[in-house]
């Protein structure tokens, strides 16, 4: 699919023409597979200090009819303020407008170690949608008593218990619950309105999410300068909670490594000392310096996490270096060139022409 979006014929056609200004046109793809989420197995095996296991959630209807989500996890600009309650509403049919979602602070959240290894959406994910599912279990057997009917004839949608005869708002099933416990049915659970629960996949050597990213670069080989033309981005992180959120870190990822690929860079002189201490010398990508990405989507459900998700994030900084290089040196090979140590400097590009030139010199 990428060798078809990046439109490799194409690009050999054009090739072949050469352009006008001089440069060279290369392409290069880069293909990977990220464990994401790992769980207690692998971290025992590594033994590190701390052991992740059960990530927990709390999720609670309050009395006006809203949902309070608790996770020890904390944002990084991830959106999970967002993700995490498209789960609870997934399962409760209750709209995300009337979700908040407290994160980030365990004297007020369950435990958690934390935001890493693309883990939170698999991990807090999971964990809110187990908690979702016992609250929704307790919504629905208050309203089945509420509507006078079985509480396998009953669904939750549209934020209400609908039934065979009628329909009850949830909003009125947390007024029963809160304020007319007169209403509620003789073996209501004691738990209430409120539900903790543990999540951790049943096989928890991680999720693996993978994608191939395909670029196309032009090279000037009179000043080392390299432009990015096109990029393309397929991606497979299982169920999509949420697309604009994944091609947002996808975008955020791949430049992060466009610069490990042409910009970042932490020399040392011969005495030891950093000569990139400030970000005056330490170089990286800014808007200018990235392209238009265009990112296409694949969907791999995970057999052993909820919903079918997978972690992603981190995974697309890891491409962009291989593929970018690999275009450099698909441009440069007519000159007999290759480059292969990051970043991509214009001194590497034109150190690694002169060698080519300085080769055929002595060939001839």
């Amino acid at each position: 699919m990428a060798m078809a979006k990046i439109d490799l014929p194409g690009i050999r056609a054009r090739q072949s023409k050469g352009e006008p200004d001089g440069r060279l046109i290369g392409v290069g793809c880069a293909i990977y597979t990220e464990q994401t989420a790992h769980g207690t197995s692998v971290f025992a095996q590594w033994g590190t200090p701390i052991i992740p296991g059960f990530e927990q959630a709390t999720v609670r209807l309050t009395p006006d009819g809203g949902v309070e989500i608790r996770i020890g996890a904390h944002s990084h600009g991830q959106g999970m303020e967002t993700s995490m309650a498209q789960v609870a509403s997934e399962v409760l049919g209750i709209s995300t407008d009337a979700m908040n979602l407290v994160h980030g602070d365990t004297a007020l959240t369950p435990f958690s170690t934390g935001t890493y290894a693309s883990r939170c959406m698999v991990m807090a994910g999971g964990a809110v949608s187990r908690s979702s599912k016992v609250l929704a279990e307790r919504i629905a057997k208050i309203g089945a008593h509420l509507l006078q009917c079985r509480v396998d004839e009953v669904r939750l949608e549209g934020a209400r218990v609908v039934g065979p005869r009628g329909d009850v708002a949830i909003r009125e099933i947390a007024n029963v619950w809160y304020r007319r416990p007169e209403q509620l049915p003789a073996d209501v659970d004691p738990g209430g309105l409120e539900a903790t629960m543990g999540y951790k996949p049943v096989v928890d050597t991680g999720s693996f999410t993978f994608a191939t990213h395909a670029v196309v670069v032009a090279v000037d080989p009179e000043i080392g300068h390299v432009d990015i033309l096109d990029y393309v981005i397929v991606e497979d992180c299982g169920v999509m909670v949420n697309p604009l959120l994944v091609e947002g870190q996808a975008y955020g990822g791949t430049t992060q490594g466009i610069g490990t690929a042409l910009y970042e860079e932490t020399p040392y002189d011969d005495s030891g000392q950093p000569l990139a201490s400030t970000l005056a010398d330490y170089l990286l990508p800014g808007a200018t310096e990235a392209p238009s990405f265009r990112v296409f989507h694949t969907e791999t459900p995970s057999p052993y996490t909820e919903h079918g998700i997978k972690g992603v994030g981190e995974g697309s900084a890891i491409a962009p270096p291989g593929a970018i290089v690999n275009a450099i040196n698909d441009a440069i090979r007519p000159l007999h060139a290759e480059i292969g140590e990051t970043p991509a400097t214009p001194r590497r590009i034109l150190a690694a022409l002169d060698r080519a030139a300085l080769r055929s010199a002595v060939a001839e």
